[in-house]
């Protein structure tokens, strides 16, 4: 059976449909008037509401209907446009040689024409689909290739775009720029230069009040300080990004924060804490399928755990050792699935002294040095692993001398 819809979720799926039933009715209105560039337009409007949802085929096709109503005007800036969207929907949908075709076709539109703003945008599309293909494949030439698309972009910044657009779109150019060179960095395992660029568009987006723009570098930075184990310096940055998602009323921003600082919490062992943050997430909601699934299945796995921890406090405070061992056990199993093996060790170490103390038969014991061992083996410790595979064998021994 499916997970029925939170209201939140149900709500922009409502949104959603109202939306396409109103552009429907303008397209349709434009056609009957012949007015292909109003038509165009309203593609152009609906496949880019489609796509902040998620909904990533549905705007592919508003953008291809687009692409074709403004060929058939000659309208090449407007072609070039809709050229990069298309590439934006199939980056997303992960057809990265097709979204590069799109791609370059806008930067080849945006030179004939002369137009360094859209020569820019080319560049900085470009760069973001070799991020995604890199993420894709861990690999690191496409990296280097999103490196130079971003410093081909900020050269025209730099060098062409200074008086010729206003200054706050230059600064909102640049931050995203240094952030993306920031994340390029970081996959290319170079911490002085990630943090040297994250840094530049934090800074540029606080003088310059890109809200945004800000949210972004905080919360790329909190994840990356939450994979390298520094949390207090994640959840700082991670806090900073859900002010500014607050200040600009995006409860799908501030649930994206709240399910990132749940992650930190759990990394710390915090899991009613962690539950708080994921409920929060939940009920903001979020603009994104993927997001959303996240939160729902974190939420169910800590309220499992928050449960049998609860559980085995109260059959701990009462000594009742038997109920203690199964909640061990299950505590154990529980933290295995999920990969938390430091977790899992803890329990399964719990367990066996419990049934230790319980003097439960040597078949039963062999059951946990069992896990004992596939744990440690999870966590590369061969020697640890050995001795509980030996503890297994001799319970069996005694097993069959009795």
């Amino acid at each position: 059976m499916g997970r029925s819809l939170s209201t939140e979720e149900d709500g922009v799926c409502s949104f959603l449909t109202v939306s396409q039933m109103q552009f429907k009715k303008d397209k349709e209105k434009a056609q009957r008037k012949g007015d292909l560039k109003e038509e165009a337009a309203l593609c152009n409007q609906l496949g880019s509401i489609l796509a902040r949802h998620g909904q990533f085929q549905e705007a592919l096709e508003e953008h291809r209907l687009e692409l074709r109503l403004l060929e058939g005007l000659g309208d090449v800036i407007g072609c070039a446009v809709a050229h990069r969207k298309i590439g934006e929907c199939l980056a997303e949908l992960e057809s990265y040689e097709a979204a590069l075709k799109h791609q370059r076709r806008h930067l080849d539109l945006a030179r004939s024409v002369s137009s360094d703003i859209e020569q820019q945008r080319a560049w900085a599309t470009i760069g973001r689909t070799y991020m995604f293909m890199a993420e894709g494949q861990q690999s690191s030439s496409a990296l280097e290739e999103a490196e130079k698309a971003f410093m081909k972009s900020l050269a025209i910044v730099e060098e062409k775009l200074e008086g010729e657009v206003s200054q706050r779109e230059v600064s909102e150019m640049r931050a995203r720029l240094y952030l993306n060179l920031g994340l390029v960095y970081d996959g290319l395992k170079d911490p002085a230069k990630h943090t040297y660029y994250i840094k530049k568009s934090i800074y540029i987006s606080e003088q310059t009040q890109l809200l945004e723009d800000l949210y972004r570098a905080y919360y790329n930075m909190g994840n990356i300080h939450l994979r390298e184990g520094q949390h207090s310096k994640a959840m700082r940055c991670l806090e900073r990004a859900r002010e500014c998602a607050c200040k600009m009323k995006e409860k799908h921003m501030e649930s994206e924060c709240c399910a990132g600082i749940a992650q930190v919490l759990l990394s710390l062992g915090d899991f009613v804490a962690a539950k708080r943050s994921l409920k929060k997430a939940y009920r903001m909601g979020s603009q994104q399928p993927q997001q959303r699934e996240s939160v729902c299945h974190n939420l169910r796995y800590v309220s499992k755990v928050t449960r049998l921890q609860q559980a085995l406090e109260e059959a701990e405070a009462s000594c009742d050792r038997g109920a203690a061992l199964a909640l061990s056990e299950q505590l154990g199993d529980l933290f295995s699935k999920a990969g938390d093996y430091q977790r899992s060790l803890e329990a399964y170490k719990k367990q066996l002294g419990y049934a230790q103390a319980l003097k439960r038969p040597p078949h039963e014991l062999a059951v946990i040095h069992v896990s004992l061992a596939a744990t440690f083996g999870d966590l590369k410790d061969h020697a640890q692993a050995l001795h509980h595979y030996q503890e297994e064998l001799a319970c069996g021994r005694e097993t069959s001398w009795r």
